[in-house]
């Protein structure tokens, strides 16, 4: 499993028949052998996790479907108005919170399940190829200072209610946020995730690029047991070999 960090919250895992593709919209994808299958994943449509770039891919790779998150709502009016080919829309599954599916069939069957997020749209569990990958999206325990206290209260209550629901689940690669906007609530919800679920290869995201966090966090008491499953990032473009 060979797994590129692209940028913020985008990465791509490839398998040996298939390639996933979690949340672009930028930075500079890797290349892939054509005769792969391509899914690409969109958890919802904030900007920051979204670009209709995506759909240029549908040149490159023959064989591609597209899973969004169902915040993301495109008409064909809004496809020709960003250029992009409105014949696309046949390749896209849209998903809701709380669903599950198989994409697929025989060994190259993928089973896709998600969780609600406590922002917009939702978190992915995906199935492929014998190895099992969480992509959090925003959901996340965000919580502010400044927000009132039920707000926070509310988040935690709706962010553990999403984690409890996976509990005991093992993943082979797992991406999870690492805020640094939080201050010191950061790794609040890092550390719910790691302490109910068990994951082999744990990749931080949305951290604004400020990469330090990472190793900030596995000084912290929670982090600490788990820093050699934390994958280190750096920059764009890091690959890993799993």
């Amino acid at each position: 499993m060979k797994i590129t960090y692209i940028a913020h919250s985008g990465f791509s895992v490839e398998l040996e028949k298939q390639v996933l593709l979690f949340d672009y919209f930028t930075g500079e994808l890797p290349v892939w052998d054509k005769q792969k299958t391509i899914l690409v994943f969109a958890s919802h449509r904030h900007q920051d996790h979204f670009n209709m770039k995506i759909f240029s891919l549908r040149e490159q790779y023959p064989h591609i479907h597209f899973f969004f998150g169902n915040d993301i709502k495109l008409s064909r009016a809004q496809m020709v108005h960003k250029k992009a080919d409105p014949e696309a829309l046949e390749e896209v599954t849209s998903m809701k919170a709380h669903e599950s599916l198989v994409y697929g069939d025989g060994d190259g069957a993928v089973r896709i399940r998600t969780l609600k997020s406590t922002d917009e749209g939702v978190a992915f569990l995906v199935e492929a190829e014998g190895k099992s990958i969480y992509h959090a999206g925003d959901l996340n325990w965000w919580y502010w200072e400044g927000e009132p206290l039920s707000w926070n209260r509310n988040m935690e209550v709706n962010y553990k209610r999403e984690i409890d629901s996976i509990a005991d689940s093992f993943f082979d690669a797992a991406f999870v946020p690492l805020d640094p906007r939080l201050e010191a609530a950061f790794g609040y919800g890092m550390d719910y995730f790691l302490q109910k679920t068990d994951a082999a290869h744990i990749f931080p995201m949305h951290m604004w690029e400020e990469y330090g966090y990472i190793a900030k966090y596995r000084e912290t008491e929670t982090g600490r047991p788990y820093a050699d499953r934390i994958m280190e990032i750096k920059e764009r473009g890091d690959v890993f070999e799993i």
